[in-house]
Parts: structure tokens; sequence; C-alpha cells
């Protein structure tokens, strides 16, 4: 197995775990923002719009991220394996 084998196979686990740590800031930052814990999809008595805001800010956040880990691995990955190839040489 390749580095560029190995890349490809972690960039999910990657991208979970930056989409895990942007989802942290994101609340943290509610938090600071408002002084409330973020609304709850389950909570009655927080506002629809409130949800809904919070959760398409999250769903962007978490598609930001993901394809910015993509792109990012796609990209080492390229490289590693021309370097490879160079080596190979």
């Amino acid at each position: 197995m390749t580095s560029a084998d190995v890349l490809k196979l972690s960039a999910p686990i990657i991208a979970m775990g930056g989409v895990w740590v942007a989802r942290r800031a994101l609340t943290g930052g509610y938090q600071l923002a408002t002084g409330n814990q973020p609304p709850a999809a389950d909570d009655l008595d927080a506002p629809m719009t409130r949800v809904l805001m919070f959760a398409a800010g999250a769903a962007v956040l978490a598609a930001l991220v993901n394809t910015v880990v993509t792109r990012e691995v796609a990209r080492a990955s390229v490289k590693a394996q021309a370097k490879e190839e160079f080596e190979a040489i």
C-alpha cells in the first residue's frame, strides 16, 4: 500500500475530525454570542427559525470543512503518488 493510498483512506476520518472540531467551535461561538446553549431540534421551547438557522449554519460549516479536507487530501495524494513514481525511476 502506497502513501497515496493511505492518504485516500484517511480522508474520511480526517474530515470527520475536522467537522467535529468545527461543530464544537460553532457551539462555543453560539454560547459566547447568546449566553445560551444552541437550539436543538427536539427542544419545543426554541423558536423554529432559530433551530433551522443553527442547523443550516452547522450543515454549511460541515460541508465546507469536508470539502476543504477532501480536496487537500486529494492534492497531497497526487503529490505523494508523483513522488513515488519519480523515486521509482
